[in-house]
């Protein structure tokens, strides 16, 4: 650490290389990861230390004096690391737009720092420690190394186990009221994050319920938490629903929670019509969104408003039409289903959840919606 601070870091040569020259990503200080001694959850540290054991092989720094600094400063990083560093590495790489503020938590990396060095100032180091964390989230997407099926495995694996032993879900999902002897499957499209709380939530005497996402890192730990929780009826499979999912059955009921927003407005209306045939006849569905994007990025053209927003986290932003919320249930409508209940309200919000810096607040309004629908036809017995 004292070089760094003797020598501060040049920022003109690429931090990150995958070049067969490179020096490796961790040195002796790093491999030994001491701040994760002690943790209450070692599954997570051996994936995380199996994690970075893995990138050791596959990604490092320049071979030049820069590099050698870099390398330094990011194994001091990793020696004081903490075991959920994996949840916040998972964040920037797969769920940014689900959980956007992801920092760095320096409070407990100090204090690693304090137990195994003589008091300096950390202030320039945690600088220069975020900025090296964010550029290796960054490299790693660059490298295509995101889609690395190790990588992939212990991030999966890791949050997994963090989410069994805390419980501390990022979003909790209730389970859908069903009606009295309801026996049909239940389709939970695109679950996210949210998949974890429904796991956890599903009752035993429930019905089959079919979690449904494209993002290996999401079916991985869904499966991989299911497995843990042993909940027999719960099926996690891979589906995409902007094209035309393959899935193989029909469903009593499906629900579509913050996902329409994702499509354009054909994609959505070719997934209502394949909702429509998936559906048993009285199948019902049920879905929540928001126009929050579409607010968000219009708000972006003041320079002022973006200027406070999370570097990244407009790109995970998809654009979608004005009057969102109205076709919705046009095209809803337009598909056979009849609308059992509509309802939508605007909401005002003062939040730092996007921004870059705790406690920088901005201003949103946006319109958040409701939509019961049914299938015509007999309603699914028992």
């Amino acid at each position: 650490m004292n070089e760094y601070h003797n020598n501060p870091i040049e920022h003109d040569e690429p931090v990150w290389t995958a070049a067969a020259s490179r020096l490796p990503l961790l040195t002796g200080q790093g491999r030994s990861f001491p701040g994760l001694e002690h943790s209450s959850c070692p599954p997570l540290v051996e994936e995380l230390k199996a994690l970075f054991h893995h990138l050791d092989g596959v990604i490092g720094f320049p071979d030049s004096p820069a590099g050698r600094q870099h390398q330094a400063c990011f194994n001091t990083l990793l020696g004081a690391a903490y075991p959920e560093l994996l949840l916040d590495l998972a964040d920037r790489l797969y769920v940014q737009h689900e959980r956007p503020a992801v920092f760095l938590n320096f409070d407990h990396i100090n204090i690693n720092l304090k137990k195994n060095a003589s008091p300096q100032p950390l202030e320039p180091l945690n600088r220069e420690m975020d900025r090296l964390f964010q550029g290796f989230c960054a490299a790693l997407k660059n490298h295509r190394l995101d889609a690395d099926p190790q990588l992939v495995g212990h991030l999966a694996r890791g949050y997994s186990h963090y989410m069994h032993q805390t419980k501390n879900f990022p979003w909790d999902d209730p389970p859908p009221e069903l009606p009295d002897g309801f026996s049909q499957p239940v389709l939970d499209v695109a679950p996210g994050l949210t998949g974890f709380s429904a796991i956890a939530l599903w009752p035993e005497g429930h019905p089959t319920l079919v979690l449904a996402d494209q993002m290996p890192f999401i079916v991985e730990s869904l499966t991989h938490f299911r497995d843990l929780s042993g909940k027999k009826n719960v099926d996690v499979v891979v589906a995409d629903f902007a094209r035309e999912p393959a899935l193989g059955i029909s469903f009593g009921f499906i629900q579509a929670n913050k996902f329409m927003h994702h499509l354009k407005r054909p994609e959505r209306q070719r997934f209502l019509a394949w909702v429509m045939n998936h559906l048993e006849p009285g199948g019902h569905l049920r879905i929540l969104d928001t126009n929050l994007e579409q607010q968000i990025l219009r708000e972006a053209n003041r320079p002022a408003f973006q200027g406070k927003l999370i570097p990244g986290y407009l790109q995970t932003l998809v654009e979608v039409e004005n009057g969102f919320c109205e076709n919705l249930a046009r095209d809803t409508r337009a598909a056979g289903f009849n609308i059992t209940h509509f309802d939508f309200h605007e909401y005002q919000d003062e939040t730092d959840a996007y921004s870059e810096h705790p406690g920088d607040t901005i201003s949103l309004k946006f319109v958040g919606l409701e939509i019961a629908a049914e299938k015509p036809g007999a309603s699914p017995g028992p």
